[in-house]
């Protein structure tokens, strides 16, 4: 296992390919976007309407003016709802820009239908679920038990994006991969940490760039996990 390779080569792949990378990322972004000023306006459409409140106080009926309690609650629905819509679209997205960056390690060039295939998105998406289930369960009972899943399982999605794995046997890929080889993806994990958190920086603007650095270094580090040919 060499991560500064893996590093090395994600920065040559996206100097190579760096409009279409950046394109593709545009999409999440903008989806993310689309989504967060949704909410905002919902909110503000929403909440901004007024009823008489009756209050009694010592045996007197009080009427004072104020937010509707039904408008609150339905502006906190509809804002609920939109953000599970738009997270769903950027998450889609997402994965279509791991599937550019597993492509790229086979010496194929990304582009949009990276996005728009369904290959092996249904499989990705259960194993996904049953990962992210296994987090929160863990999370829930002393929250290192989570830590544990996030790291032990975290390629597995990747198994199942690549090699159509089911959830079983992408989960058991995925915990053979960390514990055989624990320190390079630990290094792994924290590298792509870092990248998604410089991602957060202005407005999330940098995840142009931070998101498709990220999946090429976790799909050059993934092929040298399973010993597979990278593509130079």
């Amino acid at each position: 296992m060499d991560i500064g390779a893996a590093f090395s080569w994600a920065i040559n792949k996206f100097g190579s390919n760096a409009v279409i990378l950046i394109a593709l990322a545009a999409v999440v972004f903008v989806i993310r976007f689309v989504g967060s000023m949704a909410q905002k306006g919902i909110l503000n459409s929403l909440t901004g309407g007024s009823c008489n409140n009756t209050i009694v106080v010592d045996g007197q009926s009080i009427v004072t003016n104020g937010p509707c309690v039904a408008s609150f609650a339905t502006s906190i629905t509809a804002s609920l709802l939109t953000a599970i819509v738009f997270g769903v679209l950027a998450w889609i997205a997402t994965i279509g820009i791991y599937r550019a960056a597993l492509k790229t390690t086979q010496g194929q060039t990304p582009g949009f239908d990276n996005l728009t295939t369904g290959e092996n998105l249904g499989k990705y998406i259960a194993v996904a679920i049953v990962h992210g289930l296994l987090i929160g369960i863990g999370l829930v009972l002393c929250v290192i038990p989570g830590i544990i899943a996030a790291f032990l399982f975290q390629l597995a999605p990747f198994y199942a994006l690549d090699k159509g794995m089911s959830v079983g046997d992408a989960l058991k890929a995925s915990y053979e991969a960390a514990t055989k080889n624990f320190v390079p993806v630990l290094l792994m994990t924290i590298i792509s940490a870092i990248t998604a958190l410089v991602g957060s920086f202005l407005f999330g603007i940098l995840t142009l760039v931070a998101l498709p650095f990220a999946a090429l270094f976790i799909a050059n580090v993934y092929r040298q996990l399973n010993r597979e040919e990278i593509a130079a």
